[in-house]
């Protein structure tokens, strides 16, 4: 029995950046800055039987990441996404279809299994062999389900953003995703409090709905309580990661016991730290995030 608080479910790839290959894949991102700020982090995935697959395992054994439910696959080859960063710092993504992270099976589901968070992206849900895992692994815990909104052209829609949120206690969503719930629902408001309350009110199961604005900041709400904090001032290097970073930050504050205010405090200054580096998944340390916060409250 492997005894963890998160699984991160979904893909494992290299981010084709410019400047080179990095590991990448959002839930990868999570999970390793997860079990980087203390939270202990399995991931669920599949790998292809080639060089990047065994690249990419041994990276998150490096970082402590528990590996055994990321799975081999002899047909289907590692996943890759070709990143490119445009003038105002916003990344667009090529990724590749029909490889191993797209056929995670259900073979890792037992009993053993007792997370207390479940996270995941709308990516999960484009292949229905990992959908169906993803769906199983659900029932058969009591985890709050985190799910990162995350959406990708063209592996998303109405239909499987709307499931995947009827299944989360948290939701995390950008500027671009808030203003695509919104036309989808018919969602006019005059104010973004109200927006993010009248998400809640289609969604009952949701605890929580974390919104981050980029160089705005974030806000939260949470058991009808709404929190915001401001940008933090930041050279930004490439944004990839940087809301992996601060589902991440978020989950770790709440476990550590910060309370509402200061969990998003700490999500957006490790949200900030990410972006001001290059790549997903710089080697975040936890003073990196209070030095930060320090220049977050002096500015």
């Amino acid at each position: 029995m492997i005894e963890v608080k998160a699984l991160c479910f979904g893909e494992v790839l290299y981010d084709l950046l410019p400047s080179g290959k990095v590991p990448g894949g959002s839930p990868m991102n999570v999970a390793i800055h997860l079990q980087n700020l203390g939270v202990s982090t399995a991931m669920v995935s599949r790998v292809g039987m080639d060089d990047f697959g065994g690249e990419l395992v041994s990276f998150l054994k490096d970082r402590a990441v528990q590996t055994d439910y990321i799975q081999k696959d002899p047909s289907h080859e590692t996943g890759t996404v070709r990143v490119n960063v445009d003038k105002v710092d916003a990344p667009t993504y090529t990724i590749l279809e029909k490889v191993a992270w797209d056929y995670i099976d259900d073979s890792f589901i037992g009993d053993e299994l007792d997370p207390k968070y479940i996270v995941h992206g709308s990516l999960a849900y484009r292949s229905p062999v990992s959908r169906k895992s993803l769906q199983k692994l659900i029932k058969s815990t009591n985890a709050k389900v985190v799910f990162d909104m995350n959406i990708r052209s063209p592996f998303y829609s109405k239909l499987i953003v709307d499931e995947c949120i009827k299944k989360a206690s948290i939701l995390k969503i950008n500027m671009q995703e808030f203003r695509l719930l919104k036309d989808w629902f018919y969602i006019k408001n005059p104010k973004e409090e109200a927006d993010l309350k009248a998400i809640k009110a289609l969604y009952p199961n949701l605890e929580t709905i974390l919104l981050t604005k980029d160089r705005n900041g974030a806000k939260v709400w949470m058991d009808g309580k709404i929190e915001s904090v401001a940008g933090i001032p930041i050279q930004v290097k490439d944004a990839v990661g940087s809301g992996d970073a601060f589902v991440a930050a978020f989950i770790t504050g709440l476990e550590n016991g910060m309370g509402l205010k200061k969990s998003l405090h700490y999500a957006n200054a490790a949200g900030a730290f990410v972006a001001s580096t290059e790549g997903a998944n710089p080697k975040m340390e936890e003073n990196d995030i209070l030095d930060l916060l320090g220049r977050g409250k002096s500015s």
